[in-house]
């Protein structure tokens, strides 16, 4: 049961892997002794496990390992965040941070889910509009 409705819990969206999982054919994989400063952007899967500095901009999804240390903004698909983010985060559909995630900025997405255990520092956003005549209202 989600939390704070009667509806069941969505299920987790098809990121590119889970612990003990092998990458689904067509992910990039980057390493945990690789570093990469600039922007780093496509449409495939992405798992990293190693250092981003920059910008990360993907259509598709976007998962960072328990070893990965970002310093970006980031936006993708869906985000599964288990190592160290330091930065905006914005998704298109979700953004999961695990027990062991470390996230230091703010969060944009529709559905967020913070594990127990995660460590989160800033602001989040799920996208809510008021409508135009509440608004008005409002001033």
């Amino acid at each position: 049961m989600a939390l704070f409705s009667k509806d069941p819990a969505p299920s987790a969206p098809a990121l590119p892997r889970r612990e003990g999982q092998q990458a689904a054919p067509g992910t990039t994989f980057i390493g945990a002794n690789i570093t990469i400063e600039g922007t780093l952007s496509g449409s495939e899967p992405v798992i990293v496990e190693g250092s981003v500095r920059g910008n990360v901009r993907l259509t598709g999804d976007l998962l960072l390992g328990t070893k990965a240390r970002v310093e970006a903004t980031v936006h993708a698909r869906n985000i599964i965040i288990e190592g160290k983010l330091t930065g905006d985060i914005s998704a298109d559909e979700r953004v999961e941070l695990v027990a062991t995630a470390s996230v230091d900025g703010n969060i944009k997405a529709p559905k967020i889910v913070v594990a127990e255990g995660a460590r989160f520092r800033g602001n989040v956003d799920m996208g809510s509009t008021r409508p135009r005549e509440s608004a008005e209202k409002v001033r």
